[in-house]
């Protein structure tokens, strides 16, 4: 997988030991942040969480969930230190292909109001399938619409 950064930026498999990492990793990009105890029940579930790891610092993250001949990203983050560096748009590509041969489909869902992740997901080919109203809490106490999205492979990762 190919990443357009430092030397000492290192991709791989999350474990346990690395779920309160993660969950400090959350706080610092999400309104509405996973927990360490989410992570690890991810990890547990058997979802795949890849890591970007900048000596010791956990600066990227992508989970995966994988189904029959579909696989789902169940979160994305990268430390607003680390934005704009192009982490998120290489790792989903070099993630795209680990796929397994016979994954068919790539989905997700983001929030209505992240454009930057709407733009990306829209750069690297995806569709946007429909709306789920009011699906995540807002910081405002309100609701936001989580924008439904899936990318066709076809059956070797890209």
């Amino acid at each position: 997988m190919t990443l357009p950064v430092t030397a000492s930026l290192q991709l791989r498999l999350a474990e346990a030991a690395d779920c309160s990492a993660l969950a400090t990793l959350a706080r610092s990009a999400h309104s509405h942040p996973w927990s360490d105890a989410q992570y690890l029940q991810s990890l547990e579930s058997g979802h795949q969480c890849w890591l970007l790891d900048s000596e010791g610092e956990v600066v990227a993250c992508c989970v995966l969930s994988r189904l029959f001949d579909e696989a789902e990203i169940l979160d994305v983050a990268v430390s607003p230190s680390w934005r704009r560096r192009g982490l998120a748009e290489n790792l989903l590509k070099g993630l795209v292909t680990e796929l397994s041969a016979d994954t068919q489909r790539l989905l997700l869902e983001v929030r209505s109001s992240n454009l930057a992740a709407l733009s990306l997901y829209r750069k690297l080919g995806f569709s946007e399938d429909g709306l789920r109203k009011n699906y995540y809490p807002a910081e405002n106490g309100c609701r936001e619409d989580a924008v439904l999205m899936s990318l066709a492979l076809d059956g070797n990762g890209s």
